[in-house]
């Protein structure tokens, strides 16, 4: 019967790790492995009191961890693991484009904010017409701006 609860154990924890590594939230592998955990120390703590269940449980999760993340390791080599793991790269080649990159080039640049700004907006930079946003600031229209950072293709600005 302890092999039975060892492995309920066992069973719950690496189902709480699928649940913390592979998918999100909380609930397809979580909530039953944390059930299992319960029932297996619950059971083990009927059967042999609260010092031999306690000591499954940590026996348990302490060889179940590292056999888990090593198991987890290594199934990304085989071709199951190869099927969850996305390897295809978007390449501009297949039709994806990145961010213009004429928008690197506002950085340092200075306008004219089109619209108020909070925090997202239009201003006039370089006589183009660009969407912006601000760190949290409200800045009103017709104020004067400087682009600060350009993260693809959200320009951040402040007022002068």
């Amino acid at each position: 019967m302890s092999w039975f609860l060892i492995f309920l154990i066992g069973l719950g924890v690496i189902l709480l790790f699928i649940e913390i590594i592979f998918l999100p939230g909380f609930g397809a592998a979580g909530i039953p492995g944390a059930a299992l955990v319960l029932a297996g120390v619950g059971l083990s703590w009927i059967e042999f009191g609260l010092r031999t269940s306690l000591t499954h449980a940590g026996v348990t999760v302490a060889v179940t961890v590292p056999l888990a993340i090593v198991g987890f390791k290594f199934l990304r080599r085989t071709r199951l693991g190869r099927s969850f793991i996305l390897d295809t790269a978007a390449n501009r080649a297949d039709g994806f484009q990145a961010p213009p990159q004429d928008l690197v080039n506002l950085l340092g640049k200075s306008g004219k904010s089109i619209t108020p700004l909070r925090p997202a907006g239009a201003a006039l930079i370089n006589d183009q017409r660009i969407d912006v946003v601000t760190l949290g600031d409200f800045i009103g229209a017709e104020v004067e701006v400087e682009v600060i950072l350009v993260e693809g293709s959200r320009i951040v600005v402040r007022s002068l």
